[in-house]
């Protein structure tokens, strides 16, 4: 770089102003991270995994299919469900990255709404991961769908208060079917001293209500990149001491959003479609060690031509 350092600071790569060489540099390759997850993720066609008798997927269906009726039934809908939340919180996922793509080629350029958009990326990724987490046995990845299922329910049902009788009604009605559907699945409400719900049970394993979204980015998201969730929480949450730095560097009173603010944004979004693709690799048992190698190879090498884009080299 052209720039000079004094003696034992440390260099802060892209704090410099979003260029648009540099905004279309990130915008495709997040637009390329799409192009691979989507040919990954493929593997969610029945007939991509038909065949595989050894996959996590088949052998948790075949678990419930050595139940007896009526709970057979019961637990293949609750599964049914269970898969097809982790497909829905991908899309939408998938979706914010295209949502992304734009938002980096605004102008003037954007100041922190990346890294508010790079966090829904993050945290519909976490929900699929934490439901299709192959550590854990068929009962606890139920048992988490089940607090998940009643956690959303409840939300609904609040939402609906503040807006009328009409949503109300349905939203009781709706928490009546879900309370229904898992007492048929036999999953066991946990209550703490006080009376409240905390979670379930299903056979002996237990979950919580919700995930703990700090903690799974921890544990489920690539190691090259450190502490996504609180990396982004701060704009999210519109905190002062976050998005303060933007009028420090604008100077004038207004906000000037800087390329450390995409490049964080990019980096969260890759790292979320490369953990989200290996964690459905591992259900669905399918092979998607090349999917990830090139991801990896395009993150490296877009990497240091964004760098030398902001920077001049």
């Amino acid at each position: 770089m052209n720039d000079v350092m004094p003696e034992g600071e440390a260099i802060r790569l892209f704090t410099v102003p979003i260029t648009p060489e540099l905004a279309q540099e990130v915008a495709a390759i997040l637009a390329r991270f799409r192009e691979l997850a989507d040919d990954t993720l493929r593997v969610q066609d029945p007939e991509a995994f038909e065949q595989n008798t050894t996959s996590l997927l088949r052998r948790e269906a075949a678990e419930i299919d050595g139940l007896s009726e009526p709970l057979r039934t019961e637990r293949q809908s609750l599964h049914a469900l269970l898969l097809e939340t982790a497909e829905l919180t991908t899309s939408n996922a998938l979706d914010h990255v295209r949502a992304l793509e734009h938002d980096i080629l605004m102008q003037p350029p954007p100041v922190w709404s990346p890294l508010t958009l790079s966090r829904v990326v993050l945290e519909g990724v976490l929900f699929a991961e934490y439901l299709l987490d192959a550590t854990i046995p068929l009962n606890k990845r139920l048992a988490r769908l089940a607090g998940m299922w009643m956690t959303d329910a409840t939300h609904s049902q609040k939402l609906a208060d503040a807006i009328g009788p009409e949503d109300q009604a349905k939203a009781a009605d709706m928490l009546v079917y879900v309370k229904d559907c898992l007492q048929k699945c036999q999953a066991s409400e946990r209550h703490n001293a006080s009376g409240k719900l905390i979670g379930y049970v299903i056979d002996g394993e237990t979950a919580a209500m919700d995930m703990n979204i700090t903690e799974r980015a921890s544990k489920a998201m690539p190691s090259w990149l450190p502490a996504p969730y609180r990396l982004t929480s701060g704009a999210a949450h519109n905190r002062p001491w976050m998005i303060g730095r933007a009028r420090n560097t604008a100077g004038d009173g207004g906000l000037v959003g800087e390329a450390a603010t995409i490049m964080a944004a990019a980096m969260v979004a890759m790292g979320a479609v490369e953990a989200v693709v290996d964690a459905f690799g591992e259900y669905f048992g399918v092979d998607v060690s090349e999917g990830l190698r090139e991801m990896e190879d395009e993150r490296i090498a877009f990497f240091y031509r964004a760098l030398a884009l902001a920077h001049g080299q």
